[in-house]
This record gives C-alpha cells, structure tokens and sequence, in this order.
C-alpha cells in the first residue's frame, strides 16, 4: 500500500510539475504570425499571366512521403521537352500544396526551377525527427498533449524558417515570373480550408506579403495535438476595406453551393470580435488534402465567365492542364480477412483515414466538374467579344481561334506505376524524416509517373 500512495503521489507531482512547465513553455509561443493590413501597403491581387500551354500542380499531404514523390513529378516535368523549345517545367503558373506536399510547393514557389535541384539538401536528406516530442510515454508529454500540443512553434515553424525556407515571406512567393503559390490549411474553429492567399488576408485586414512562409507551412502541417495550431489575428477594428460583394451574396443566396456559403460566413465572423479574434490552423488534410477546395471557392466566388483569370489570360490561355500529385499511403490490412474486423485502435484509425479520404475525393470530383464548366465560360466569353477587343487581346498570337481553348484535370499516384513498385512507394509510413534510399525511390517514382502520364503527355504535342 505504502508503495502504491508513493507511486501515486510520484505520478500526481511529475503530472503537476509537467502541467507547469508546459504552461511556460507554451505561454510565448501561441502568438499571432501575422501583421495588419495598411492602407498604404493592401494586397496585391495577383494575376497569373499565363499564355499558351500553361501547367498547374497540386502536391497532396503526407509527409516527407509527398514531398519526394513531388519532387519527382517537378524533375519529370524538367526532363519532358515540349514542343516550341523548353520544357514542360517551364509552364508551371501556378502550384498549390498541403501539409508535407506543401513544403514542396512552397521552395518551388520561391526558388522556380532553380529550387529542384537543391530541395533534397534543404529539407529530405536532414533528420530533425529526433527533435520532436512524438511519444505519450512521459508525463511532460501528456501535459503538452493537454495543453494543445506535442509541439510548439519552435520546433516547426522556427526549423522550417532556420533550414529550408530562410526568412522568405509570402510576398517572396507572389513576385512576377513566380508561379503562384497556394498553401492550404484548415481553420479549426469553422472548418473550411484556408489558404495562404490575398483574398483570405483580405477578410482579416491583415498583410498577406509578410507573413513567412515557414509559418504558411507549418500550418498547413500542423496535425492536431502533434502539433500547436498556427494562430492568425483579426485586425477587424483597423479594417477600411469592405468583404467583397460575393460575401453578402453567398449567405443569403440558398443555391448557392456550400463551400461557398460556409466560407462566407467564416469570412464574416472574421470581422466580428464578438465571434473571431483569433483564426487557429490546423493541418490542411483534415479539409481537403488536394488542397483543391480553395481553388474551386475563388472560381465560383468569382463575378465574370473567366475570373479568376483576367480578360487578357482568358484569350491568350489555349490548354490548361492541372495535374492532381496524390501521394496517400496505401492499406494493407489483416482484418478484412477476419469475421472479427478491427481491434478499437484500428477502427479509429480507419475512421479518421476515410474521412480525409472521402473529403478529398469530393473536391476533386467537384474540381474535375468546375474545370468543365469554366472551360466552357472561357470560350463562349471568347467567343462574344468584338472582333477588335479579341484582335487586341490577342495580338501577337498566330491562328489564334476563340474556340480553340482546352481545360484538363488528370490524378498523379502510386497506382500509375508498376504493381511492385507502386505498393512498396505506397507502404511509406507519412514521417517527417524518410531514410535516403526510400527518398530516391519516391523521387524515381514522380518522374516515371508523370512522364507516363496522358495529361502530361499531350502537352508535349
């Protein structure tokens, strides 16, 4: 008895001493990452200013997993010449990422194709897994989980800016002649995807350019209780800019689709203290792990046939191939053979995995849908314009044709490639850290995928 009372008295003071360090720790380290807005500075609405053949990525979750398989695709691209002189790599206008894709995405985004050869170095070959907090078994830990999570600020947006990105912000990734740049997260509170973008910023009065990229990053992912969620204030009090009209519209608009309703109302409550000071991010997965969510809001949110695109991209675009890089980790279960099924873990486990995997399924089925019905919009809009605005718009071009326009959506992932092959890449546990040779066969991986790839390979005609 006496050694049980020591041992629960051991237990209740480590618990109460980890309780009081965690508070410490965590006290300094939960503050906003962003700035306001000013009226001298706004935010720049960025243009994609794409002509011809133009390529759009997407790099899913999964940790250092997806972030080499990425890599690969991007390295693919470079090696697929194309018609006209350059290669396929030369046509990227615009990339979006989530959680381990999105730190692919993001060094691309801030070095071009200058970056392919040298993110391997800055993020997949070092080994900063050792220095997260990952395991339940001490007391310290338990305290940390409780108090929100494993790890704080310090421990992944800090090291992403120290080692990888290196004090770049957002305004780095938006310049002229980068391809534009979409990180994705969740927010906890609402739900709805949040992206790295202007028009979000917009919505908080707060700077978009300034904020770093490691702290887009992190959010993107920050997996819940691993990691802290990244916090982002609301500068509604300083705000001199109304919400857009699609706002207002969208609430009260009953056919309007959901996506669009929900984010409008997260959008308000962004400009109303009495319900949002604080807009806390969590991985982007847990909402859309294609991170294409975003991407259909700004089309539907948009007031013309053709926006986002400007009435010049809209012209001057012939095909549009957005290519969907899905680097899921596969099944390989037992218990489907079994009358019994899952043990509890398994079966929470399995829960989780179907609810991303049905999310993301969704988006891109309604992305796919979105691409088809934009594609049909851009032509008719090029279609009805007068001759000498069409002649303007598109001077310079040869045989230009109003009707000669083609938009495409096509998947990249481990089922393009070889049985074997395919399911060994598929079996990656989703790390932060991956062993050098199963880095080589990722990278291997994207390349063969995409050269291979139909999509890809009629840009190349």
């Amino acid at each position: 008895m006496t050694s049980t009372i020591a041992r629960t008295a051991y237990f209740t003071a480590a618990l109460v001493l980890a309780l009081a360090l965690a508070g410490c720790a965590t006290a300094n380290l939960a503050l906003p990452v962003n700035q306001p807005q000013t009226a001298a500075a706004p935010n720049e609405q960025p243009t994609l200013a794409v002509e011809g053949d133009v390529v759009a990525l997407s790099f899913s979750g999964g940790g250092a997993r997806a972030a080499a398989f990425s890599l690969g695709v991007l390295q693919g691209l470079r090696e697929m010449p194309r018609a006209g002189g350059g290669t396929l790599l030369d046509r990227v206008a615009l990339v979006s990422g989530v959680s381990g894709g999105s730190i692919t995405a993001a060094y691309f985004g801030q070095h071009g194709a200058a970056g392919v050869d040298r993110f391997r170095a800055a993020y997949l070959d070092k080994d900063w897994e050792s220095d997260l907090h990952l395991s339940l078994a001490s007391p310290l830990n338990w305290a940390r989980a409780y108090d929100g999570a494993l790890n704080e600020r310090d421990r992944l947006g800090d090291w992403l800016d120290k080692e990888i990105f290196t004090g770049a912000t957002l305004g780095d990734l938006w310049r002229p002649g980068h391809a534009r740049t979409w990180i994705n997260a969740t927010d906890l509170y609402t739900g709805v995807p949040f992206a790295f973008v202007p028009a979000y910023f917009d919505a908080l009065c707060s700077d978009h350019a300034s904020v770093r990229v490691a702290d887009a990053v992190a959010a993107s992912m920050s997996v819940p209780v691993y990691f802290r969620p990244t916090v982002l204030a609301s500068y509604a009090d300083r705000c001199t800019k109304p919400l857009p009209a699609w706002v207002a519209k969208a609430q009260s608009d009953r056919q309007a689709s959901e996506l669009l309703r929900v984010t409008a109302r997260a959008f308000a409550e962004y400009r109303d203290p009495a319900r949002v000071r604080y807009v806390h991010l969590i991985d982007g997965g847990v909402a859309d792990n294609f991170g294409l969510s975003n991407l259909i809001l700004m089309r539907r949110a948009a007031t013309t046939p053709f926006g986002p695109f400007t009435p010049r991209d809209a012209v001057r675009v012939r095909r549009l191939t957005f290519l969907v890089v899905n680097a899921e980790q596969g099944r390989d279960e037992t218990w489907p053979l079994t009358p019994t099924g899952p043990d509890g873990p398994e079966t929470l486990r399995t829960a989780m995995d179907n609810a991303v995997n049905v999310s993301k399924q969704r988006a891109y089925d309604a992305f796919r849908d979105m691409i088809a019905i934009w594609e049909r919009d851009v032509r008719g809009y090029r279609c009805a314009l007068p001759k000498a605005q069409a002649a303007r718009l598109s001077a310079g071009l040869k045989n230009w044709n109003c009707r000669d326009v083609r938009f495409a959506v096509d998947m990249i992932s481990f089922t393009d490639l070889p049985a074997p092959q395919g399911k060994t890449l598929a079996a990656v546990p989703t790390r932060v850290s991956l062993p050098p040779g199963t880095i080589d066969a990722l990278i291997e991986g994207g390349k063969q995928a995409v050269k291979t790839n139909p999509a890809a390979q009629a840009l190349r005609r």
